[in-house]
C-alpha cells in the first residue's frame, strides 16, 4: 500500500503579487476543514476566503527529482503541477497513525528581494528526508547550494500560521 497526505495552502493575488502560504498537512478532510476554519479567523485569510488550495502528495516521494539550471516559476518560486495519480492502491496516512511528517524544501537567495524555492516532498521519517536530500545534492543546481535544504518536522492537522497578514 502507498500513502498520501493532504496539504492546504492559501494562495492569493493582489495588485502587487501572488503569495502562497502553507497552512498545514492533514490526514483527512476533517483536518483540512479545521485548519481552514481557524485560518479564516485571522486577518488576511478572511479577506481572501476563496483562496484555499488543497493538494495531495504521495508520502516518501521526491517531487523534484531533477536538478535545475534557472530560477523557476513566478517570483522565483516553483509551483508543482498536479501530476500525482491516486487509485485504490493509495490510502491516507491516517492509517499509519503518524503524528508528524517531515517536509523538505530547497531555497536559496538570488538577491536581497528574491529567493528561489522548490518543494521537494513529504516524508514519514527524518532519515528518509535526509536520504532524499543526499541524492539531490548530486544534481545540477542543488550541487551549487547544498546547504540550502530545509527539513521541517510538522504536526499533522495543525495550523502552521498563528497570525494573519
Amino acid at each position: 500500500m502507498k500513502y498520501f497526505i493532504y496539504a492546504i495552502d492559501h494562495t492569493y493575488t493582489d495588485e502587487l503579487n501572488t503569495c502562497t502560504k502553507l497552512l498545514g498537512f492533514c490526514n483527512d478532510i476533517d483536518g483540512l476543514e479545521k485548519i481552514k476554519k481557524e485560518a479564516l479567523k485571522l486577518s488576511g485569510f478572511k479577506a481572501y476566503p476563496d483562496s484555499f488550495v488543497i493538494n495531495k502528495y504521495i508520502l516518501d516521494k521526491t517531487h523534484w527529482e531533477n536538478g535545475f539550471e534557472d530560477v523557476v516559476g513566478e517570483i522565483g518560486r516553483d509551483y508543482l503541477l498536479a501530476s500525482d495519480v491516486f487509485d485504490e492502491n493509495y490510502a491516507s496516512v491516517k492509517e499509519l497513525s503518524l503524528e508528524t511528517i517531515f517536509s523538505v524544501s530547497h531555497s536559496y537567495t538570488i538577491d536581497r528581494y528574491l529567493d528561489d524555492e522548490r518543494f521537494i516532498g513529504v516524508y514519514s521519517t527524518a532519515a528518509k528526508a535526509e536520504i532524499a536530500i543526499e541524492d539531490l545534492k548530486k544534481q545540477q543546481g542543488f550541487r551549487k547550494y547544498p546547504n540550502d535544504f530545509d527539513i521541517s518536522e510538522i504536526e499533522i492537522n495543525d495550523l502552521l500560521w498563528t497570525s494573519g497578514f
